[in-house]
């Protein structure tokens, strides 16, 4: 937290001394000239440091601040200025962002796996990753200039543009989401887990420039994908609830009768029901999706059971389909009480 807070203060000092800078643009030359060699000053001492993969947004602002139109190196005199140390420091900036980028991908891999959000909600990870992408693409501009003037490590890295970056970034985090489930004992989970977070992969790309890059065609096949975990999760999770209707019942060690389908269904649904009510869809329309799936599976089979075999034994009956219903629709708030 200390150093996150640290490098904020960093991006507003750099703020700050641009802002300087053009405000007495003109004016004050002697002035806006030690601005702008602290800038230089400041980012040759950011090349030293090691750089974790968050720290790549102050090193583009750096990029964009120092460019030559903005230094007027041309016009600099020798005693005051090395433009051999400028070329030297802007290429390790430069290289700063690639190696950035790599520690990105791994960092991806490595850490995901430590821990799973509870209930199969959002991985931080994907948020995080979704969320640098972001960033990416508003500092579009600086990279297309660092990524389009390298030539090297072209022939074995797609770090030549902006888009290959972030499909390998796309493609890691997907490698990552179908790890990650293992830590979820429960199947079912597994499969909320990658329905939910998919589901905020994909609105995350349709809600951005990043639809135009990855085209409607990888929305398409990963809609499929997400509808595939929703049939997936309701058939686990709810199948053994659903298969109590149709057990036969019968007796027990010639005197005692075995508890009739429907208690048996109810018990099951109570047990899987509070399971569940610790699991999230933070999506609004997602949740009522999830909740209409589980609906349909669950009181469809019961409604049918009760039409079939208990309308002369409503004694048995502890649920209706209505109060069912009304359960369900509780579900997938994240309750943690």
């Amino acid at each position: 937290m200390a150093a996150a807070s640290q490098w904020h203060m960093a991006q507003r000092e750099i703020d700050a001394m641009v802002k300087e800078i053009h405000s007495k643009a003109g004016r004050q030359h002697a002035l806006v000239w030690s601005y702008k060699l602290r800038l230089l000053a400041f980012a040759d001492e950011i090349t030293k440091l090691q750089l974790s993969p968050d720290k790549l947004f102050v090193v583009l602002r750096l990029l964009r601040v120092l460019n030559p139109d903005f230094f007027l190196v041309s016009q600099c005199r020798p005693e005051e200025f090395s433009v051999a140390k400028y070329d030297d420091t802007l290429q390790k900036l430069r290289m700063a962002v690639y190696h950035m980028l790599r520690e990105l991908k791994i960092l991806i891999q490595t850490r995901a796996s430590r821990r799973v959000p509870p209930g199969g909600g959002i991985h931080e990870v994907t948020r995080y990753v979704m969320n640098y992408i972001r960033l990416l693409l508003h500092h579009k501009t600086t990279l297309g200039l660092i990524l389009g003037n390298d030539d090297r490590n072209k022939d074995n890295e797609r770090m030549d543009s902006l888009d290959h970056i972030v499909q390998d970034l796309i493609i890691c985090l997907e490698s990552m989401l179908n790890k990650a489930p293992e830590a979820y004992e429960s199947q079912g989970l597994q499969c909320f887990f990658l329905m939910n977070n998919l589901h905020f992969v994909v609105k995350q790309v349709e809600g951005s420039e990043l639809i135009s890059l990855l085209g409607q065609s990888w929305v398409q096949v990963h809609r499929e994908f997400i509808e595939q975990y929703l049939k997936t999760y309701v058939d686990l999770s709810w199948g053994p609830a659903i298969s109590c209707l149709s057990a036969r019942t019968g007796m027990l060690g010639g005197c005692f009768s075995q508890p009739s389908s429907t208690v048996r269904f109810s018990l099951q649904f109570d047990s899987t029901y509070y399971n569940q009510e610790c699991w999230k869809v933070e999506d609004p329309q997602l949740r009522e999706k999830v909740r209409r799936a589980v609906c349909d599976k669950v009181i469809l089979a019961y409604q049918a059971h009760l039409d079939k075999y208990m309308k002369a034994k409503r004694k048995h009956e502890w649920y209706t389909p209505e109060l069912l219903k009304a359960q369900l629709m509780k579900l997938f708030e994240g309750r943690t009480e």
